[in-house]
């Protein structure tokens, strides 16, 4: 089985992504996730808040970046997590130096002002983007939460911008209340199936409008899930919960997964799936819109 599929410019053995998390913090656990099979890892984001409250952060982040690309075999994916438009140039120019292979913005931004519209955050992003793509050569891919009113029009838009590939979506942690402290607590809830839809039905959307690379992350814990979002057009899946619930020998069995349904299907390779059931290649597209909530109304009515 041919499971070779290209992402933001890279090769990759397969489209398997193990997503920004403790696991590819070490590298003890980035070569257990490369020998599980992983196709490329993403490195944990370099928050420019951490390196301006402690300036070694930086250097530490790309020191593990040219040990990353020694040990291992795989594309190493940095990923920077901003707040300024000069913090993220000069930390994305001095990762590319690093070599590591790609760079994912987590544009992690909670617009809580009710004077900030949204097409000023939508700009933000752009221009931030833009700058960015100039100043460095290596792809570049961004990743962006759902919570816009036209999801379409912001991708085509950053795809306007030079850059490589949107990954779709990142997910919120969302601060809880101690009821005993009256205190604001972080949470954590690790995703399930049920999330990856929102992430298929997008990518299947979006396919046919933009030529970029196309990841999925978010809910992609069983061969089905990531059988699905290659059929609506993605060209990789992002790994975080899965691996952190069961192991990093999850890779294994997702790939024998999807190798078994692949085969029994008659297809030889990922670009022979890739698409097949996208926006463009169905007979009623309608269903990825409004016509599906329309029928589920129907059929629980």
């Amino acid at each position: 089985m041919d499971f070779t599929t290209r992402y933001c410019g890279l090769t990759l053995k397969n489209p398997l992504i193990a997503s920004a998390s403790p696991l590819t913090a070490e590298l003890a656990s980035a070569q257990q996730l490369e020998a599980a099979g992983i196709g490329a890892l993403i490195l944990p984001s370099l928050f420019e808040e951490a390196v301006q409250a402690d300036p070694q952060q930086l250097p530490s982040y790309l020191d593990r970046i040219r040990r990353y690309k020694d040990a291992l075999s795989i594309p190493v994916i940095g990923s920077l997590n901003g707040i300024t438009e000069g913090g993220w140039l000069e930390q994305a120019a001095q990762l590319e130096q690093s070599g590591c292979d790609a760079l994912e913005l987590n544009i992690y931004y909670i617009a809580a002002s009710v004077q900030e519209s949204s097409d000023n955050i939508e700009r933000r992003y752009i221009d931030l983007v833009y700058k960015l793509r100039s100043h460095i050569g290596i792809p570049v891919s961004v990743k962006l939460t759902h919570q816009f009113s036209s999801i379409a029009h912001l991708v085509k838009r950053l795809e306007d911008t030079g850059i490589d590939g949107v990954v779709l979506f990142n997910r919120f942690y969302l601060p809880d209340i101690d009821l005993d402290t009256l205190t604001i607590t972080p949470t954590l809830h690790l995703s399930t199936s049920d999330e990856a839809l929102l992430r298929i039905r997008w990518i299947a959307i979006l396919r046919e409008q933009v030529k970029l690379s196309l990841a999925a992350t978010g809910g992609f814990h069983e061969p089905a899930d990531i059988l699905k979002a290659l059929l609506v057009g993605a060209d990789a899946v992002q790994l975080c919960s899965v691996l952190f619930q069961r192991g990093v020998d999850e890779v294994g069995r997702l790939l024998r997964g999807m190798e078994e349904w692949m085969q029994t299907k008659g297809y030889a390779s990922v670009d022979d799936v890739r698409g097949k059931m996208s926006y463009g290649h169905l007979a009623d597209p309608s269903a990825y819109e409004r016509s599906n909530y329309i029928s589920v109304i129907e059929r629980n009515s």
